[in-house]
């Protein structure tokens, strides 16, 4: 497979913050050390829970927010460091759905002016501006007739394929789908989830996919990338994570999933999920994990235990089948 997007060694670290007595809390390590390949026509699902720093990789790779160290080349071509003039061939490649349909939308603009913004950089005459924007209308599953309507008068749905069709505006080759349906009603996102997966048959898209729900990945994923932490602890293709995890933060990713038997509990691993800062040297989920050990205190490499199938955790190998551990579980 041909590789489009190249991450390595990407670290995004914020500064702490100053209390009343004048001291500083230790620096955010929002991202810490990601190396990813995001391969031509592949849908990478990126997931993990609340601050495991998932949109800030998504907002680094375009470029939205600088990283504070790494590489990110598209087509081999290092994108850190390139000016703004540099860098807008590459911003019309790329292109990002935000997570919130109702922030993301100037609502003083009507849907064909916020469409035409991203028209602008095809240097359309008028009328092909007008053509094109009736077609991705259409594209997005919205009637014509709702060119001239403003962002408030639609429900979240609509809003967000209003978001997807301006992204698309400019004929990228990357999305990212940043959250796309977590802001969105269930009975809605399956649209929405299916809409993308439509999209990216017909017009060859690449897609980074950020969620926290491993079932909505799933449904969506060529490949997974589990984050705890600003770390990938787990990277596989989406069923063998689904049939074999090899990370103990992913088996309770799985956990969480809701299932028909009221008899089955997870373990409790709960703790702070956010805590970025101060965590100290290690496993990063060492605090949480079931079959921690004093071999923890050594952070574990990201090593590909089985072909294609990549693992930080010392006892991958050694895990109790996911399966059996799962039925036993009281």
């Amino acid at each position: 497979m041909e590789a489009l997007i190249e991450i390595t060694d990407l670290v995004k670290h914020f500064p702490g913050r100053s209390t009343l007595l004048g001291k500083t809390s230790p620096p955010v390590k929002a991202v810490d050390g990601l190396t990813f390949t995001v391969y031509k026509g592949e849908t990478l699902g990126l997931v993990g829970e609340s601050g495991s720093g998932k949109s800030t990789t998504g907002r680094l790779i375009i470029r939205l927010i600088e990283p504070t160290s790494g590489s990110c080349k598209y087509e081999g071509k290092e994108l850190f460091g390139l000016s703004r003039a540099e860098m807008l061939p590459y911003r019309q490649k790329m292109q990002i759905v935000f997570q919130d349909p109702y922030g993301s939308l100037n609502p003083r603009m009507t849907v064909s002016n916020i469409i035409r913004e991203g028209l602008e950089p095809r240097k359309l005459t008028e009328q092909e501006q007008e053509t094109e924007i009736t077609r991705l209308l259409e594209v997005v599953g919205l009637r014509t007739s709702h060119r001239n309507r403003y962002p408030h008068e639609f429900s979240g749905g609509q809003r967000q394929r209003i978001g997807i069709a301006r992204a698309l505006a400019v004929n990228p080759e990357f999305l990212i789908a940043d959250e796309p349906v977590s802001a969105l009603d269930v009975s809605i996102q399956a649209q929405v989830l299916n809409l993308l997966l439509e999209l990216q048959q017909k017009l060859g898209l690449t897609i980074l996919f950020i969620a926290h729900d491993l079932a909505v990945v799933r449904h969506m994923s060529d490949r997974i990338a589990v984050m705890y932490l600003g770390k990938i602890v787990e990277l596989a293709d989406s069923e063998a994570i689904y049939l074999d995890p090899l990370h103990p933060y992913t088996r309770t990713l799985l956990r969480a999933i809701p299932i028909p038997n009221p008899d089955i509990r997870p373990p409790d691993t709960s703790a702070d999920p956010g805590a970025q800062s101060g965590r100290g040297e290690g496993c990063v989920f060492r605090n949480r994990c079931p079959h921690s050990t004093d071999k923890c205190s050594i952070e574990p490499p990201l090593l590909e235990v089985k072909p294609g199938h990549f693992s930080a955790c010392h006892y991958a190998v050694e895990l109790p089948d996911y399966h059996d551990e799962r039925l036993t579980t009281g």
